[in-house]
């Protein structure tokens, strides 16, 4: 009969799966915020190409769907009035 010695893991591979669930979970923050960075920042950028669709939609003449998504971009210019800037200057460049 013929048999195979079974492989067995090195000490060195057992070592090593600790550090790599540490490493997965630092991985996965890591690239969960910048996706989420990433997300947010394209959200902010939309609305100048969509402003004419947004100011339709939040003075009740079209659909109310980009008044809904744009809201939370609007409560947070009222908060934080240097956004506020970049936002108006960045849609003037996109209407002016």
């Amino acid at each position: 009969m013929d048999s195979t010695p079974s492989q067995l893991p090195d000490q060195s591979d057992l070592q090593q799966q600790p550090a790599q669930k540490a490493w997965s979970w630092r991985r996965y923050i890591i690239t969960s915020t910048i996706q989420v960075t990433v997300f947010l920042f394209l959200y902010v950028l939309s609305i100048g190409p969509l402003f004419w669709q947004w100011y339709a939609s939040f003075n009740s003449l079209s659909s109310p769907f980009f008044a809904a998504f744009y809201t939370p971009l609007l409560l947070a210019c009222d908060l934080i009035p240097p956004l506020a800037d970049g936002v108006n200057w960045y849609i003037n460049l996109w209407i002016g």
